[in-house]
């Protein structure tokens, strides 16, 4: 598999990380793994998945979050933010006393309303991380060292992520204009956002993940950080094995033909893995490569093992 470029370790360190990809391809476990990787290192981490079914709570052995912040591990936190629950905690901040939220708020008129407008879900999830990104202690530090928002699927990431830039070309002044403008000022921020992408070593993900690249460098302009290729097969052999293993015949016993059969399926997985990793590589990001894990359930043992296969990759 490709190596990574030296400078993985400055890519994968900024402050507010947004993880996106083909649906399916491990985003979350991504999200847990960077999670825990900046929580042994003793930073503050703040793991936000949106209006999902909770994926990173459980990973850590501990019951759903929900829509408030909770401590999963040391140093880690998890909140899966629902929009409702963020428009609630806006606009309190913003109006200052409860009651007049409820008034307004709560008003089925006005609910039905806001419902109706597009992109609101997206706009407020999105604001909602980017208050935990600017919420700051009494002595003015940052509550939050990380925080990393597992975004959602190709798609409807895209969109979720253009939508600050469009609030703000769309709405010419006033608070809505000015909290968009800081919102697209953070998503775009090289010094503070890195946006990576997950992908599988398949023909359909890696075709999405190389349009996705094109849509997010080219049309958003976002900062691109690292490239996770998860679920990559590691090698079935070692080199002296594989060479002793190639000098042989095709063996004639039912048993041994099975494991020969079972063997050569697998060299043209690892083979087309290895080819996957190369046209992914062209996009010229740093390149991360996740082992499949081979367990009957994923736990923060299988957890583990991809931190240290970051880790691993991150030496020089």
């Amino acid at each position: 598999m490709p190596r990574p470029a030296p400078h993985l370790s400055a890519t994968l360190d900024r402050r507010f990380t947004v993880i996106t990809g083909k649906g399916g391809v491990g985003k979350s476990t991504v999200a847990a793994a960077l999670g825990q990787r900046f929580a042994a290192a003793g930073h503050r981490t703040l793991i936000c998945e949106l209006n999902t079914q909770e994926r990173i709570a459980p990973l850590f052995g501990r019951p759903p979050s929900g829509s408030a912040v909770t401590a999963i591990a040391p140093h880690l936190y998890s909140v899966n933010i629902e929009p409702r629950a963020a428009m609630e905690e806006y606009a309190v901040m913003k109006l200052k006393l409860r009651t007049i939220y409820k008034l307004v708020f709560e008003n089925p008129l006005v609910q039905r309303f806001v419902r109706f407008i597009p992109g609101m879900n997206d706009l407020l999830m999105l604001g909602k991380a980017f208050n935990h990104e600017r919420e700051r202690s009494r002595s003015g530090r940052p509550v939050w060292d990380r925080i990393i928002v597992d975004a959602p699927a190709t798609g409807h990431g895209i969109s979720f992520l253009r939508l600050p830039r469009i609030i703000r070309d769309a709405v010419p002044a006033g608070n809505l204009h000015a909290e968009a403008a800081a919102m697209w000022s953070l998503v775009t921020d090289a010094k503070r956002t890195a946006v990576h992408l997950v992908c599988l070593p398949e023909e359909l993900p890696v075709q999405e993940t190389q349009q996705l690249h094109q849509t997010l460098r080219s049309e958003l302009g976002v900062p691109l950080g690292a490239l996770f290729l998860n679920m990559v097969p590691p090698p079935l052999l070692d080199a002296e094995t594989e060479a002793l293993y190639r000098r042989l015949d095709p063996p004639t016993h039912a048993g041994a033909k099975v494991l020969w059969d079972l063997t050569a399926v697998r060299q043209k997985r690892e083979a087309l893995a290895a080819r996957y990793g190369e046209q992914l590589q062209a996009l010229g990001l740093p390149m991360v490569t996740l082992p499949t894990q081979y367990s009957p359930t994923f736990d923060q043992a299988a957890l583990g093992k991809l931190v240290q296969a970051i880790a691993d990759q991150e030496q020089p």
